[in-house]
């Protein structure tokens, strides 16, 4: 009888630990992808106040940097502009508490730093090897609109790499630009924009399908990159440019035959100045 009793009490306690270690996947929310994964932080590269005028006696130029800087500050725009509602409700995010509903997760809060109201509502469902993210805005007042999926994706469960797919906006929800992540360490090593609309506000074709930008660390004095595929409205044809700089004292190179007329590497010190690469 003891002997029963002991079994019936090991077999509830195993029952009691399956369903608390059950319960604690349950109460567990996916962790949202770093905002790093849709924002690349350019640091310095991208810094404006670097481009500060030259006196006229001053042979110094910043021809270098200022032509990389632009490379990249077209993204910026994209990003920034285009996408900056999506962008800011992503980055609120990380301060929301999310409610669990049925299978998924989900954080739902107002989107503040716009003269219009909009409110987000992003959601997270876990799946057998990924989580799934949307985010669904809709805005009140002038120009209202309904909820939309303004973007989604998804990261695998150990966060290190995703996928986000952007959508241009209200009045054309037609998929803009994807990003592809990858993480490295505790850093965001890799990150691909691929700009991948088909046509653009005037239903033509859109000129720029087909441009992508990728971001990337690497274990050299030069330990950040960008490579560039764009295309270019003013020669009408894509081009190419790769850029390489220091992340710690902000030197760097550029490569653009397009620009320079040549292949060769032009190089900028710490403050941003034109010199001769060694």
């Amino acid at each position: 009888m003891k002997s029963k009793f002991s079994a019936l009490i090991v077999i509830v306690l195993i029952i009691l630990s399956f369903n608390s270690c059950e319960k604690n996947e349950i109460v567990q929310a996916p962790t949202i992808p770093p905002a790093e994964t849709m924002v690349i932080d350019f640091g310095k590269l991208a810094n404006a106040n670097k481009s500060a005028p030259i006196a006229e006696n001053d042979l110094v130029t910043k021809t270098n940097w200022l032509f990389a800087a632009s490379t990249v500050g077209i993204w910026n725009i994209i990003i920034g502009t285009t996408f900056a509602v999506p962008v800011a409700a992503f980055k609120a995010s990380f301060s929301q508490i999310p409610s669990k509903i049925n299978n998924t997760w989900e954080w739902k809060y107002s989107v503040d730093g716009f003269t219009s109201q909009y409110s987000a509502r992003l959601v997270g469902t876990l799946q057998t090897s990924q989580v799934k993210w949307e985010m669904y805005i809709s805005k009140t007042g002038v120009d209202s609109f309904e909820e939309f999926l303004w973007f989604e994706g998804t990261s695998a469960l150990d966060g290190k790499s995703g996928q986000w797919i952007l959508y241009h906006s209200a009045d054309f929800p037609e998929k803009t630009v994807q990003i592809d992540w990858q993480k490295e360490g505790d850093k965001i090593g890799n990150v691909k924009y691929s700009y991948v609309r088909d046509l653009n506000n005037e239903r033509q074709s859109d000129n720029f399908n087909g441009s992508y930008l990728i971001y990337g660390l690497q274990d050299q004095t030069f330990d950040a990159f960008v490579t560039v595929h764009a295309y270019n409205f003013q020669t009408e044809n894509f081009t190419d440019t790769s850029i390489e700089w220091s992340r710690s004292d902000f030197s760097g190179h550029v490569k653009a035959e397009q620009y320079f007329n040549d292949t060769a590497w032009h190089c900028w010190d710490s403050a941003g100045n034109d010199i001769d690469c060694n």
